[in-house]
């Protein structure tokens, strides 16, 4: 089996050759995203948000909010012209090599509903607003989600991917940053539409959510995520795999709180992380590695890294299955 024939198998619940990891079985588009959710390299995005770069990764301006109060928003969030974000020249340019018969294409699509209203807002003010004004927030995240679903839609038609994987960081390593509860009410239906709006295209929708996250993994199956992204030893790994084995493939795997993670991490912790997850999470079948190496450019996957080419051996040498 070649890549896209490994990951289709492992999607359908069959028995994979072998365990890919996200270096090799994807080409991972982000051009897209530049356009219409975050510059890759900070600055202002569509919406007037200030993007700035740090070698942990790439946030909003600390302390510069477009607004503080949720039930203010339609005065200050406008949203761009679809039409005038060039979704179609960038695709151009990230498909110009790609054989698809080979590999997997995954459309990435960060700064999901949470993420959006804490770049606009702040972390603090956003997680009030949960609480204090329900309804605004659930305005808002519905008129988001009209934007998301019509990026979406120009994402399948310019690209058309077989994966769009979605970022929405809604929790610490330590659990959710509002109860699950709270989730369900306010958030899911409009993240339910976004997740509908991809798979009835016939796209494959990978859910990306750092932390410890565990709750609501399934509602998100239930609501049709069949690939959850980043996942973190935070939660019950083994459990999961286990649990929605032929429903969920799970990517990620990597200790990214371990000394596997710090900058100045060796060869050697690397090494050893490796062949941990190979070992512990291969052997399920329904598992994809992603690790988290970080150097001062950034995320390594990104940057490159001296680092990368004896991981990827040391993934290749270990028997994962």
């Amino acid at each position: 089996m070649n890549q896209r024939e490994n990951f289709f198998a492992m999607l359908e619940g069959r028995k994979p050759e072998f365990i890919p990891n996200i270096m090799e079985v994807y080409k991972i588009c982000i051009f897209g995203a530049d356009r219409a959710d975050q510059p890759l390299v900070g600055g202002l995005d569509a919406f007037g948000v200030n993007w700035v770069v740090t070698k942990e990764g790439e946030m909003p301006e600390p302390n510069r909010f477009m607004f503080e109060d949720i039930a203010d928003w339609k005065e200050y969030v406008h949203f761009p012209d679809v039409d005038a974000l060039g979704i179609e020249e960038a695709a151009k340019i990230e498909l110009a090599d790609v054989n698809r018969d080979e590999v997997i294409v995954n459309v990435y699509s960060p700064t999901g509903l949470f993420e959006r209203l804490a770049a606009f807002m702040g972390f603090e003010n956003a997680l009030c607003s949960l609480v204090e004004d329900p309804e605004s927030c659930q305005e808002f995240f519905e008129a988001f989600a009209d934007y998301k679903i019509a990026c979406m839609n120009r994402f399948i038609d310019a690209f058309q991917p077989d994966v769009i994987t979605y970022f929405d960081d809604l929790a610490t390593a330590n659990g959710l940053f509002m109860s699950p509860a709270v989730y369900r009410s306010v958030i899911k239906p409009s993240h339910k539409r976004i997740i509908e709006a991809v798979t009835s295209r016939g796209v494959i929708f990978n859910q990306h959510t750092c932390g410890k996250c565990e709750k609501i993994i399934e509602d998100y199956v239930e609501m049709g995520a069949k690939m959850w992204s980043s996942a973190q030893v935070s939660n019950d790994l083994d459990g999961i795999l286990e649990k929605y084995q032929g429903r969920l493939i799970v990517e990620g795997g990597w200790d990214s709180s371990g000394p596997a993670s710090y900058n100045d991490a060796t060869v050697e912790d690397i090494i050893a992380e490796t062949v941990r997850c190979a070992k512990q999470y291969g052997p399920k079948g329904n598992f994809i590695f992603l690790p988290t190496l970080l150097n001062e450019n950034g995320n390594a996957i990104f940057v490159g890294d001296p680092r990368l080419a004896p991981m990827i051996e040391a993934w290749h040498t270990v028997d994962k299955l």
